[in-house]
């Protein structure tokens, strides 16, 4: 396991895959981002809005054992959002919580943000070293 940083904020270790076991864009985005986007979304739930972890486990539809997890950092960890994607999920927690949009419609949002910037890119390039640094397959075919 390799300790990597990226966007300029902590590392964090991810595990390469071997050689010839090509991740999908989903792959990393079920694996990695999406955890990294509830992690952040139930911490902005729970230590600004301060709803309990019973409130934000019915709201984001995850268990009390999964907002426990991210809470002690247990689950969500591999991946860091750069700061514009954090800055998105805190105006998306204030609408999940007012009922304005549902936490799928704001997931999508924030993935296709996160494909827009290129982010998946680094973090495929990240995991499977035979990633070409100018590779655009995940954004061009999603």
């Amino acid at each position: 396991m390799k300790t990597y940083k990226l966007f300029n904020r902590s590392s964090y270790k991810l595990t390469p895959v071997k050689s010839g076991m090509l991740k999908h864009p989903q792959e990393i985005e079920a694996v990695y981002i999406i955890p990294a986007i509830r992690k952040c979304l139930t911490l902005e739930l729970l230590n600004e809005h301060k709803l309990t972890q019973k409130e934000i486990a019915e709201l984001i539809g995850i268990t009390e054992a999964a907002v426990s997890q991210y809470k002690k950092e247990k689950r969500g960890k591999l991946v860091e959002l750069p700061e514009h994607v954090v800055s998105e999920l805190k105006i998306s927690a204030e609408k999940i919580k007012a009922g304005e949009v549902s936490v799928f419609a704001e997931t999508q949002r924030l993935l296709r943000e996160i494909r827009n910037d290129l982010t998946i890119c680094k973090i495929h390039q990240i995991l499977d070293e035979n990633v070409p640094m100018d590779c655009g397959v995940c954004v061009e075919h999603l």
